[in-house]
């Protein structure tokens, strides 16, 4: 089945959710989000013939995160835009949290910002080596969005890591508990198979159940609620005249030029301790 940026197939017991836009390294858009939900409803709708999921990204990444060449051809967002957005985004992201399905993220190449949100709400996260992890929205005054790194990592990792915006690499977000397990490239998609079939073979109800109790643990600690805050902080970032200073430089420069600025002085990849 196809949808704006997103594909979805079917076999058997295992759906695959590929994001589908290379041109831009499958860069999160709104068009991509309303393609995504309509996904995501799809495959809720099959309730009874698909027993887990698979997300994964069409060619050189997973994804390079939410779209900023798109964003800024928009030119200035009030605040209750940014306000209604953040809701709409989040409520399709939590399309896979209160699912009864297992989700298996599967991350090669770049996983960033919104995206590593997206990647995180899965259950199980396999990377291939050449992953790379990171929260750079921090370096040109974004708002750090729902927040949910303290919630999968230690607080140090997670302060450090949204804090400066550097980039991991798949063995740091191992060490770091990011991702179950890393996979070499050419059997990324093979191992991501192996293990949609392994979970589809458990009953339905006792996958349902388990999961559930799992969320249920997380939201009585807080985290539906410590996300909503989140965003509300996120509309506030978005609407400073930093963020707006940022805004206007990416729509008076090709992107990979205010890119390379904007990263300029800052480590690239960290592989050792934090």
């Amino acid at each position: 089945m196809q949808f704006k940026h997103v594909t979805l197939e079917i076999d058997g017991p295992v759906a695959v959710l590929t994001l589908n836009h290379q041109e831009v390294m499958n860069a999160v858009s709104m068009d991509m989000l309303g393609g995504l939900a309509e996904a995501l409803d799809a495959i809720e709708d099959r309730r009874a013939e698909v027993r887990c999921l698979v997300l994964t990204g069409a060619g050189r990444a997973f994804s390079a995160g939410f779209d900023l060449k798109a964003e800024a051809a928009e030119g200035a967002i009030s605040v209750e835009e940014w306000a209604d957005r953040f809701q709409s985004d989040w409520n399709i992201f939590l399309k896979i949290w209160k699912s009864c399905k297992p989700y298996i993220a599967v991350v090669h190449g770049y996983n960033l910002g919104g995206a590593m949100e997206l990647s995180l709400l899965a259950d199980v996260t396999l990377a291939s080596s050449s992953a790379q992890f990171g929260f750079p929205e921090i370096r040109h005054g974004g708002g750090p969005g729902a927040t949910m790194l303290p919630w999968v990592v230690g607080m140090k990792a997670a302060k450090w890591l949204m804090l400066t915006g550097l980039r991991i690499d798949a063995r740091r977000a191992l060490e770091l508990g990011l991702v179950t397990e890393i996979v070499d490239d050419e059997e990324l998609e093979s191992r991501s198979l192996q293990i949609a079939q392994e979970l589809a073979s458990i009953p339905a109800v006792a996958l349902k159940f388990t999961k559930l109790a799992l969320n249920r643990t997380y939201e009585r600690m807080g985290f539906l609620s410590a996300v909503d805050e989140n965003y509300t902080i996120s509309t506030v970032m978005n609407a400073t005249a930093t963020y707006r200073e940022q805004e206007e430089q990416r729509q008076q420069m090709p992107l990979k030029e205010f890119l390379r600025n904007r990263d300029s002085g800052h480590e690239e990849v960290v592989s050792e301790q934090l």
